[in-house]
């Protein structure tokens, strides 16, 4: 019959499948499993590191983290497991990002991929509690098991992954608010030195219409009488004045 282990099957199976086993760990048909002693945090690290038990990590806003259980966890070939993070780191903001499942024949530590989407940093400290595996028991045992080696450490191949620079969205969102204030700053100065140049160009016009307007009118002048002079049929001269 298939199912999920209740919290009596758990204490009464997880001796043989968890190390170490804490009977205490049991908690509403889930155990919980916490961080272990290796870890890789991008933004800081350039690679894993060995941290000493009861020391605290912290995840920033907008980074990835590979996180490894201090147990090493064994799933049986009729059952199969279920992980997620516990509440307590969900709800600050941070998610897992790798798998939600553990195959039937596992056997060693669990790599859990997170990402930290709060605007928070997340501290976790190792030893304590940060995640849970439930165990569901299959229809039947089955032959198609996990085959691969054991997991002892976080490995090169983990890591590549997340070896470059990350952006948390709080730094991509400084980066847009610069870029605005610096598009404002420029559309200001455009803005000056637009409105300079269309006086420059209106004065000139303005002066060159006042220069022509000047050389186009006559300066007024006084016609001179002009005289003639004739012979009356009297033989007397006669003048005739022209009026203009």
């Amino acid at each position: 019959m298939s199912g999920f282990w209740s919290t009596e099957s758990m204490k009464q199976r997880l001796p043989q499948l968890i190390t170490p086993y804490v009977e205490g760990r049991v908690q509403n048909c889930s155990y919980e499993l916490s961080l272990g002693t290796q870890v890789f945090v991008t933004g800081e690290d350039k690679a894993k590191r060995q941290i000493g038990r009861g020391t605290q990590i912290v995840i920033p806003p907008g980074q990835f983290a590979n996180l490894l259980t201090e147990e090493t966890v064994r799933v049986p070939d009729d059952a199969i497991g279920l992980i997620s993070m516990k509440f307590t780191l969900k709800q600050p903001g941070l998610v897992n990002v790798s798998g939600f499942h553990v195959d039937p024949g596992y056997d060693g530590k669990l790599l859990f991929s997170v990402y930290n989407a709060g605007p928070q940093s997340v501290p976790i400290t190792s030893g304590t509690a940060a995640f849970l595996l439930w165990y569901c028991t299959l229809d039947q045992a089955t032959t198609d098991l996990y085959n691969k080696p054991p997991r002892v450490d976080i490995t090169d191949t983990d890591v590549k992954p997340l070896g470059g620079a990350v952006s948390s969205p709080q730094e991509l969102a400084r980066r847009v608010d610069k870029v605005e204030d610096q598009l404002k700053i420029g559309r200001w100065v455009l803005g000056t030195i637009l409105a300079a140049v269309i006086s420059i160009v209106v004065g000139r016009a303005v002066l060159g219409n006042d220069e022509g307007t000047s050389s186009t009118n006559p300066t007024p002048t006084t016609a001179v009488p002009e005289s003639s002079t004739s012979t009356t049929a009297a033989g007397r001269p006669s003048t005739t004045t022209t009026v203009p």
